[in-house]
């Protein structure tokens, strides 16, 4: 049984492995086409955790990292308006433009998830297709 000194030394450790985790899961995701649940599953096994609990945790973190993001695409446009760079019309049009786009995404997401149910074709199995039946990563935050 680990006692509570080493819970306590264990817990950021955990911590900041799953950080920079999660970082080279992105890279290494989208570069050899691994899987998140297999690097969740094999993460937990390896550090003896619930599977649930860091697959949770890891969503967590990946919302909080999209925030961020938009959060920050945010106060460009609005220090892009307080300098006189575009106008508060221009920015609710780039606004109102992402948001289009994100949706022609979802769209066209749904259209080939629908082609490959239509085709009787499996994208997990080509490997190059697996994020099309969940979605492309920076638009979802799935």
């Amino acid at each position: 049984m680990v006692s509570y000194l080493n819970k306590k030394i264990l817990i950021p450790i955990l911590g900041l492995v799953a950080l920079v985790g999660v970082g080279v899961l992105g890279i290494s995701a989208a570069r050899a086409g691994n899987s998140t649940s297999s690097f969740v599953e094999g993460f937990a096994e390896r550090f003896n955790l619930n599977q649930d609990e860091v697959q949770t945790f890891f969503t967590e973190k990946k919302e909080d990292r999209l925030q961020l993001k938009m959060q920050s695409k945010e106060d460009r446009l609005n220090q892009a308006v307080t300098d006189g760079v575009i106008t508060e019309e221009q920015k609710q049009a780039l606004l109102q433009k992402r948001e289009e786009m994100k949706n022609h995404h979802e769209e066209h997401r749904e259209e080939m998830q629908t082609f490959f149910e239509e085709q009787g074709i499996d994208p997990e199995a080509l490997g190059h297709f697996k994020g099309v039946h969940k979605g492309f990563g920076h638009w979802r935050s799935k």
